[in-house]
C-alpha cells in the first residue's frame, strides 16, 4: 500500500473516532493528510472506494483474520459459537467509532450502506458455516430452517447486540461471551415455537 493512501486511511479513521463517529467527509480527510481533494481521487475514485477500503483498512490493522482463525479452529459448533462471541468482544471496542459511524447513517447514505452490507455479508458467511455445522453435529433442532438459524446466530452477534449488552447494559465482556453463547445455543437446539405464552 502506498505512503499516501496509508495516511489516508489512517486519517479518516482518526476523524471518525475524533468527531464521536461522524462519517468521514472527503474535504475534511485530505486536509487533515494535507493533499487536495482531487489527489484524494487519485487514490479512491469515489466516497464508496474509500469507505470499503478503510473498512477494509480497520479489519487488517485489528487482525481480523486471527480472529476468524480462531473461529474455524474451535473443536466444534458450540465452541464456535463461543470464539465469534470472544472475539466480537474483544475487536469491538477498538472498531466502535467506525462501526457507530456506519450505522448511524446507513439508512440515508447508500454509500455507507454498501460499506455495511460488504461487512455484514461476511458476518453472514461465517453463520452460515457455524449452523451447517451445528446441524451436522446435532445442534441444530430440525424446525430451523438455515435461514432462519444463521440469521439469529448473525444478529446475537452482532455489532449492535454486542453495543447494547455491554455499553447500554454494562455486562462485563466474559459475562457477553457466556450470555450470547447460551443464548444462541440454547435458542438453536430448541424447537421453533415450543414457547407458549
Amino acid at each position: 500500500m502506498s505512503s499516501t493512501r496509508e495516511r489516508i486511511l489512517t486519517a479518516a479513521r482518526e476523524l471518525i473516532e475524533q468527531d464521536s463517529g461522524a462519517a468521514p467527509n472527503v474535504s475534511a480527510i485530505a486536509r487533515a493528510v494535507g493533499i487536495s481533494r482531487q489527489a484524494l481521487y487519485l487514490h479512491f475514485p469515489d466516497r464508496a472506494s474509500l469507505l470499503l477500503a478503510l473498512v477494509a483498512h480497520v479489519d487488517e490493522h485489528e487482525d481480523l483474520q486471527a480472529g476468524v482463525a480462531a473461529v474455524e479452529a474451535a473443536p466444534d459448533a458450540g465452541a464456535q459459537v463461543r470464539a465469534w462471541a470472544r472475539m466480537q468482544s474483544e475487536r469491538n471496542p477498538r472498531i466502535a467509532p467506525l462501526a457507530r459511524a456506519l450505522d448511524r447513517v446507513r439508512h440515508e447514505d447508500e454509500v455507507v450502506a454498501h460499506a455495511w452490507r460488504d461487512r455484514t455479508e461476511g458476518r453472514m458467511r461465517g453463520a452460515v458455516g457455524i449452523v451447517e455445522r451445528l446441524r451436522r453435529e446435532g445442534g441444530l433442532h430440525p424446525s430451523w430452517t438455515a435461514k432462519e438459524a444463521s440469521a439469529l446466530l448473525w444478529e446475537l452477534t452482532s455489532f449492535r447486540v454486542w453495543d447494547d449488552l455491554v455499553n447500554e447494559c454494562g455486562l462485563a465482556a466474559d459475562r457477553y461471551v457466556e450470555v450470547v453463547t447460551a443464548a444462541a445455543l440454547a435458542a438453536l437446539a430448541n424447537p421453533v415455537g415450543s414457547i407458549t405464552a
